[in-house]
């Protein structure tokens, strides 16, 4: 088991390993980053000629190799669309009665037979509780197939990396900016919430989109993601993928920036038209909820002119999240290369929160047998010894 303060956050995407290693700081709101890391494959895992298998392992044995682990928590993403969230509210009820109804729920709500699945819940901030009965209280239920658990931390295990928190990744982009951006939840007058924030994280192949106001939290996955962009270059300038992706990166240096911005323009049309159906799906959805700023993160979130033409669209303020209030140590946040990538450790920052516990969401869907056999295995020194 862990044995320092430190926690390594480790998200492990289809463009590259983000890894932020941080302690919690001595102001509350505070986390304190010691060292980062960030390695990117030599090609994008979904490419055809890709081997993600290698790809992924190769990059484990570099970061293994010039970081060290032992003794350190470490926390791990797993895609959102690997798992299956659920945010249930429940119906006015004894507080000792919760975990009857969530299982209840659980097993209305995860399409598979609950012995195939691992899965955790929590109950959410708010909600009213006097004399033993909860009113107006929300949880939160998360849950992946066994196999594709196994298949996460396949690579982990083969590089002897012990896991300590297996997480969705929009669950620790939702702790990142509950943490960073908005007040402390346990300030929050549930009759007078803050304006929603929404998180929009820009993958490869999907874009993870997050929206709370501290107390709640919805999420969804768009299907379209930073290739969409290069793929329209391969087709629009018949270019290979390896080129369109470099012209991408360095579309106001090109020779022709308008041409090169002309044959993105429907995918910039297409990624604001998801974004607004989305929102208006939660608006309709949650009508008291008042949308404020919306946030870029990701990579592809890089790209210029699309926070511009996205706030445009959807006649709200957006921009790209290039500052995180939250964390602290110089050592890190002034180091050029995390200057650089700083808009692809969202995940990795909200992993490491929890690792140190203070996310507002601690659901765990790392199998408990393999934590069973961790807090034995740490405990059979102390044994022989006595």
């Amino acid at each position: 088991m862990a044995a320092s303060p430190y926690v390594w956050g480790i998200d492990i995407g289809k463009c590259g390993l983000k890894a932020l290693r941080c302690r919690a700081g001595d102001d509350p709101r505070t986390l304190v980053a010691d060292a980062f890391d960030y390695i990117e494959y030599p090609m994008i895992l979904t490419q055809p000629e890709a081997d993600p298998v290698e790809l992924v392992r190769a990059a484990l044995q570099d970061f293994i190799g010039r970081n060290k682990l032992r003794g350190d928590k470490v926390a791990v993403s797993v895609p959102g669309q690997s798992g299956l969230a659920k945010f249930i509210k429940l119906p006015p009820i004894e507080a000792k009665k919760i975990p009857d109804i969530v299982r209840y729920e659980a097993r209305q709500q995860i399409p598979f037979p609950l012995d195939q699945v691992i899965w955790d819940w929590q109950r959410l901030a708010g909600g009213i509780e006097e004399s033993g009965f909860v009113i107006d209280a929300e949880v939160a239920v998360f849950a992946m197939k066994k196999e594709q658990v196994a298949k996460a931390l396949a690579p982990l295990q083969a590089a002897d990396v012990d896991v300590d928190i297996l997480q969705l990744s929009p669950i620790a982009l939702a702790n990142m900016v509950i943490f960073d951006q908005l007040p402390d939840p346990a300030t929050i007058d549930p009759d007078s919430p803050p304006e929603s924030v929404v998180l929009v994280s820009m993958g490869v192949d999907s874009t993870d989109l997050v929206i709370t106001n501290g107390l709640r939290i919805w999420q969804r996955s768009m299907p379209i993601g930073g290739s969409n962009f290069t793929k329209a270059l391969v087709t629009g300038m018949k270019l290979t993928f390896a080129k369109a992706e470099q012209l991408k990166r360095n579309a106001v240096r090109a020779e022709d920036p308008k041409a090169v911005f002309n044959a993105m323009r429907p995918v910039f049309n297409e990624f604001a038209s998801e974004l607004q159906r989305s929102l208006n799906y939660f608006t309709g959805s949650d009508r008291t909820a008042k949308i404020g700023k919306v946030l870029l993160l990701g990579n592809a979130a890089r790209l210029r002119g699309l926070s511009d033409f996205v706030g445009k669209q959807l006649n709200l303020d957006v921009q790209r999240l290039d500052t995180f209030r939250g964390l602290d140590g110089a050592a890190v946040t002034s180091a050029a290369a995390f200057k650089e990538h700083r808009l692809a450790f969202g995940t990795a920052y909200g992993l490491a929160l929890q690792g140190v516990g203070r996310g507002t969401v601690g659901t765990n869907l790392l199998p408990g047998e393999i934590l069973r056999a961790r807090l034995i295995e740490s405990k059979q020194p102390r044994a022989v010894a006595a």
